[in-house]
């Protein structure tokens, strides 16, 4: 069993050595693949194999130190290059045209200021959708550096708000100083005042009796005066009615005494009266009435002048002259501080923070579904190992069977043949690409654009240039056996070079340089621009028309070498 065992494990190797396919699917091609994914994936990785930095592009429209700042610092990477532009219509013109310029970064005008101001500033980031993993991996850089400046002026600003602390500190301490000394001077200055108000006061008051006093006794001389005189001519003119007053008083008490006799009188007559009328005595006499003169006299008004005192006039007013204490002396402490000013510059705040915000540089969404990039991509890529076997491998079995020997023999030429198989075949292709996008669709939610129709132009343009690589394939290889190796390699290199696997950008600049002769190439870039930048069908119009051309180029050299496979047929 050992030997059977042995004998069998030598000759595996035996055939290993003679089978050539299996050789070069076994080192050769796992190389080739493994150089491609290396020099392309090379940037996620942090290393550059030869690639020149990506470019970015900086609208400044602030141009304050803070984007001053954020450009130095971009510039310092040497992984990217800053190209700085007026305005956003020319920065669109960059991306848009330029390989490995995935986003633009608008400053926006008074940012520095709003930073400075505690208030947080958003910058705008204006992104290409197909480009999204390189913009992330700047956007890492670009959200360090952010921090990093960030935390700069915020040290700065806490370094200048420290020093400025510790100056006002040490000029409060000369204002209190100066406010003490100033206080204990007006403590002083207080207790004098009061003494002097208390002796003013007292002086006044003493001098204001004493002048009251000398008015009080002047006015009263003032007014005793006239006032005498008019007692005098009041004596005189009462002294003239008093005869006329003693008349009349005589008259009256004869008058009392005339009724009383009256009386008697009466009572008299009353008895005699009768048959001794005759006998009535004849009544009393009324006394004398005052003389008309002596009336008029007692009824005469008073007249005698009214006494006039003139204060004003007579009277001096007595000058009151109040001695005021000497006033104290104020210290010359200096120029006071103003608080608000020392206060002011220390009370500013910190800055705020940078962030940003993201925005399509074809006016979309800026985010983007994987399967976006991956449904074309993977698509295409079995769409050239789909025609390998449906072409390739096609025709070198149909030339074993015995099938082209008996189209030979028929009178079928070979070019008709050709187009023939490969028009059945470029129709199947177009229904595996229709399909696959159908179901990326349903079942992934992958973008068709704005125009989903136009995504049939490339489709029909990378099948027919899938199915005439085909052709070339199998007339190069010759054998079936060499056409699976050989097809697999070129066609998996071709989708990874074109860019069906990751973006292109990732790839070096001679390997990009490579891939503009690979129909994937600008199949890719035609299904990007319409579904996920979502332009217009007319920007896939070049791509599609370059793709077809790399096809009618893969068709002229497999019709030319199909002679081949006709020689052996025979």
């Amino acid at each position: 069993m050992l030997r059977a065992a042995w004998i069998v494990f030598r000759n595996e190797f035996r055939l290993l050595a003679r089978d050539r396919a299996a050789l070069f699917m076994l080192a050769l091609a796992p190389l080739v693949i493994i150089t491609v994914a290396g020099l392309s994936l090379g940037n996620i990785y942090g290393v550059q194999p030869g690639s020149e930095p990506y470019s970015i592009v900086v609208v400044d429209y602030d141009h304050g130190w803070l984007a001053h700042a954020l450009v130095d610092a971009l510039r310092r990477d040497h992984s990217v290059s800053v190209v700085p532009v007026a305005n956003l219509i020319e920065a669109r013109a960059i991306v848009a045209g330029r390989p490995r310029a995935p986003l633009s970064i608008l400053i926006p005008a008074g940012t520095t200021g709003a930073f400075e101001a505690d208030r947080n500033v958003q910058l705008t980031l204006y992104i290409d959708p197909v480009k999204r993993l390189e913009a992330g991996a700047i956007e890492l850089n670009l959200d360090r550096l952010c921090r990093e400046v960030t935390a700069r002026a915020h040290d700065l600003a806490r370094k200048r708000i420290a020093k400025q602390s510790s100056h006002l500190r040490d000029q409060l301490a000369q204002a209190s100083n100066q406010m003490k000394g100033a206080a204990a001077q007006l403590s002083q200055i207080r207790r004098q005042f009061e003494g002097a108000r208390a002796a003013v006061r007292s002086e006044m008051s003493a001098q204001i009796s004493q002048a009251i006093e000398q008015i009080r006794i002047a006015t009263a001389a003032q007014i005793d005066r006239p006032l005498a005189q008019t007692m005098t001519a009041l004596e005189s003119e009462l002294a003239a009615r008093h005869d006329a007053l003693i008349a009349v008083s005589r008259y009256l008490s004869q008058l009392q005494a005339r009724q009383r006799d009256f009386q008697t009188w009466l009572a008299q007559l009353k008895s005699a009266a009768g048959s001794h009328a005759s006998q009535i005595p004849p009544p009393p006499q009324w006394p004398a009435q005052p003389s008309q003169a002596v009336l008029a006299e007692l009824s005469k008004p008073l007249d005698f002048p009214a006494p006039r005192v003139d204060v004003a006039s007579s009277i001096a007013l007595p000058h009151i002259a109040i001695s005021l204490p000497s006033m104290p002396q104020l210290l010359d402490f200096g120029a006071m501080p103003d608080p608000g000013a020392l206060v002011w510059p220390t009370a500013s705040a910190l800055p705020g923070t940078i962030g940003w915000d993201e925005h399509s540089i074809t006016g979309g969404d800026a985010s983007v579904n994987t399967f976006d990039q991956y449904v074309p991509g993977f698509g295409i890529t079995f769409l050239l190992v789909d025609m390998l076997w449906g072409v390739g491998v096609g025709l070198i079995d149909e030339r074993d069977w015995g099938t082209l020997a008996r189209l030979r023999v028929s009178g079928a030429p070979a070019s008709g043949m050709m187009l023939g198989k490969l028009m059945s075949r470029f129709l199947i292709g177009l229904a595996q690409m229709i399909l696959l996008f159908g179901a990326g669709w349903v079942l992934f939610g992958i973008s068709l654009g704005h125009n989903s129709w136009a995504l049939v132009f490339p489709a029909a343009a990378i099948s027919f240039a899938a199915a005439a690589f085909s052709l070339v394939i199998a007339c190069v290889a010759n054998t079936r056996d060499a056409v699976l190796p050989i097809g697999a390699m070129a066609a998996l290199a071709m989708s990874a070079i074109g860019g069906c696997w990751w973006p292109l950008d990732f790839e070096p600049y001679w390997m990009r340089a490579v891939a503009l002769a690979m129909p994937t190439t600008w199949t890719m870039g035609a299904f990007n621009n319409l579904m996920i930048r979502g332009l217009d069908p007319s920007s896939a119009a070049w791509s599609t028309g370059v793709t077809f051309a790399i096809g009618a180029v893969f068709l002229a050299l497999g019709i030319l070498s199909s002679s081949r496979i006709y020689d052996h047929a025979i």
